[in-house]
Parts: structure tokens; C-alpha cells; sequence
């Protein structure tokens, strides 16, 4: 949570894109949701009630090359 950086984040009629590269095709796009979110949530501090849209893509990575990037709007 501590590595996120700081600035500035939505607070109402959140939508956010959200990639992630897994080193595992077998990886299930969901599993970093929740997690994810609640450590956005208290980082930024904001309601996961106010998300209104969550877009999510997965790609497929070589080992030592994942990652996550988040997009709010």
C-alpha cells in the first residue's frame, strides 16, 4: 500500500481501468479484485461504494515481468 504513490483520487463516480500481467496464463483474472480495491481504498481514501465502473484487461507476461496499473477516473 505504502509503494502506491501519492495523488490525487476520485471520490465519487469512480471508474477504473485496471491491467494486469500475470506470469501464469492460468492465472484467474479476478483474484486481484478485492484486494486490490480495499488496499485503493484505504490508500486514497475512498468508499468502494462510490465505484460505479471497473474495467479489467489481463495480459500474459514472462516471469519477473508482472505488474498492475490502475487508471480512476
Amino acid at each position: 500500500m505504502w509503494l502506491l504513490p501519492k495523488k490525487e483520487f476520485p471520490k465519487k463516480n469512480i471508474q477504473l481501468d485496471i491491467q494486469v500481467g500475470f506470469s501464469s496464463p492460468l492465472a484467474d483474472i479476478d483474484n486481484v479484485l478485492k484486494p486490490l480495491i480495499d488496499v485503493l481504498q484505504k490508500r486514497y481514501d475512498f468508499n468502494d461504494k462510490e465505484i460505479q465502473k471497473i474495467t479489467i484487461e489481463k495480459f500474459v507476461t514472462k516471469k519477473g515481468d508482472e505488474f498492475i496499473k490502475i487508471t480512476a477516473k
